[in-house]
């Protein structure tokens, strides 16, 4: 889905996503890049953003960055590696490929908040429908 725009009005109908703030900042053959202002409702007991959260920001990076590369694309299999702790405002995630073939392809996904920290990276393969 190479018109970005569509690829946004696509992605206004993730009632998820939406709810947890999660914005699209860039899309380029090279990158996507997301971001989400950070509330109460993203913390967990400890005051960090929950891990879950976490996640779903990568997630979604890689789904628009895959989705705008190729034909419609879900996570097949996905492997995370928190780094630091997540005290901040803001939460970024940028997401790279690193492989692709007619069915499958290989993201990289780095989730970093508002101070370029690296909070987490993460694997994802993706099935290209």
């Amino acid at each position: 889905m190479k018109d970005i725009g569509k690829l946004r009005e696509f992605f206004k109908k993730d009632r998820y996503i939406i709810k947890n703030g999660i914005e699209i900042v860039e899309i380029n053959q090279d990158f996507a890049i997301c971001k989400a202002e950070i509330g109460e409702g993203h913390l967990n007991a400890k005051d960090m953003v929950q891990g879950g959260m976490i996640y779903t920001i990568a997630d979604f990076t890689f789904a628009v960055l895959a989705n705008y590369l190729h034909d419609f694309t879900v996570t097949q299999s996905a492997t995370i590696t928190y780094i630091n702790q997540a005290v901040c405002k803001t939460l970024f995630a940028k997401s790279v490929e690193l492989d692709a073939t007619k069915h499958n392809c290989i993201h990289q996904v780095r989730v970093y908040d508002e101070k370029d920290i690296t909070i987490a990276r993460v694997q994802i393969n993706g099935f290209i429908l």
